[in-house]
């Protein structure tokens, strides 16, 4: 196991390193794009600071990003071609680039979506399920959409035709989602502190694990991905606070608790953990196949990762089941996918976590060694005796010095 992931470390070196010279940026030819958005209107180069579009008929045209650089989604920058009249009003807009999970993005990239902005003026709030629509479970990113056209129509308003609206402030729908994330994550924390003690908290587990559903899936819709990561090495973080609360936490959890994450605060892992322990009869895996099975998340990952960082398109690695689940969108295989791995959990515990999930080959990757945990009949996941302890779920129902929980006769 060693080997794969050192074989893993060094893929995703290669692959950045490579990336960096081989990468070049897609340009989008926005004169072109005008035409479309403003016809029979005849625009001037772009020029100014910050640039922009003069016309001959009184409209200015403008790229956000070139305007409010600082503006980010959950994966970067959304950048909008916007049309404004000298009213203050907007006159056409189109979605130039994101980098957003489009499972989540999907209805904002639709005309639907993105033409409800026509016609509002830079007087208005733009604030989201007011006078902007929100989209149920892509909260952060149609804020950071939201804030691009509001703050760079008010800061050309300004600028060329002297319009001064309201101060600029930020959108707040999902201000304290990062405060709900903290506070399950300390929580969870918790009851790994007190169960590594003493196994008679493992009630605490189960708790943080139907609370890991509600909150991190259901209501938030923010389990942690390989995407995060990705975005990350490729120098593309978010300005989301329940970003940095998400990444931040998971990678310092890795240093002093190995794959917590995985064992208390995954939303999908434990759904499958739930799932199985519907009593129904397991599979028995021999542990030769198992050991053998439990590579290929190692082997997928160091597949995906040469696509994603030669291209710079994070969405080359979304193959992970829980974005489909929670996102609640998916083409047919997506959807049969996810159909499968949560169904599997009834004959081999934890399937995807065990054999499938690239966050599972991650911190298998970075978790460090900790042998006193020796595993038991009752694993989660299914280690065996002495496991390799980077396939350990810091469950601490094996952990050597935890006390034993009281057997009530």
């Amino acid at each position: 196991m060693k080997r794969f992931r050192t074989i893993v470390a060094l893929v995703a070196i290669m692959s950045l390193g490579a990336g960096q010279f081989l990468r070049q940026e897609v340009r989008v030819d926005e004169r072109a794009l005008l035409a479309g958005l403003a016809p029979d209107t005849a625009f001037f180069e772009k020029a100014g600071s910050p640039p922009h579009y003069r016309s001959d008929r009184g409209v200015a045209a403008f790229n956000s990003h070139d305007v409010r650089p600082e503006i980010r989604g959950y994966a970067g920058p959304i950048k909008v071609l916007i049309v404004l009249g000298s009213d203050g009003r907007i006159k056409g807009i189109k979605i130039l680039s994101h980098r957003e999970t489009k499972n989540y993005v999907h209805y904002m990239e639709t005309p639907a979506y993105i033409s409800r902005f026509i016609g509002k003026s830079v007087y208005d709030r733009f604030e989201i399920d007011k006078d902007i629509d929100g989209i149920s479970r892509a909260t952060v990113s149609v804020e950071a959409l939201a804030r691009s056209v509001r703050d760079s129509s008010r800061t050309i308003a300004a600028g060329v035709y002297g319009i001064q609206s309201l101060s600029e402030g930020p959108a707040t729908v999902g201000s304290w989602s990062w405060l709900w994330y903290s506070l399950l994550v300390l929580f969870g924390f918790m009851g790994y502190v007190l169960t590594r003690r003493d196994r008679r908290y493992q009630a605490m587990r189960d708790i943080s694990l139907a609370a890991s559903i509600a909150i991190s899936g259901l209501y938030l819709a923010c389990p942690f991905s390989v995407l995060h990561l990705f975005n990350l090495a490729l120098g593309r973080p978010s300005s989301s606070s329940l970003w940095y609360a998400l990444v931040g936490s998971t990678l310092l959890s890795l240093l002093v608790a190995g794959r917590f994450y995985c064992g208390w605060l995954c939303p999908f892992g434990a759904l499958s953990e739930l799932i199985g322990r519907v009593p129904l009869r397991k599979w028995s895996v021999p542990v030769t196949q198992d050991d053998r099975w439990r590579k290929l998340k190692y082997v997928m990952l160091a597949l995906v990762m040469p696509a994603v960082f030669l291209s710079g398109r994070v969405d080359y690695g979304n193959y992970e089941v829980y974005i489909t689940l929670f996102a609640v969108h998916g083409n047919a295989f997506a959807w049969t996918l996810t159909a499968l791995m949560v169904l599997a959990n009834l004959r081999v515990s934890r399937f995807w976590c065990r054999y499938l999930c690239p966050v599972a080959a991650v911190t298998g990757v970075l978790a460090r060694q900790e042998p006193a945990y020796v595993s038991g009949h009752d694993c989660p996941i299914g280690n065996k005796t002495h496991p390799d302890t980077t396939e350990c779920i810091r469950c601490n129902r094996c952990r050597q010095s935890a006390a034993p929980a009281i057997t009530r006769s």
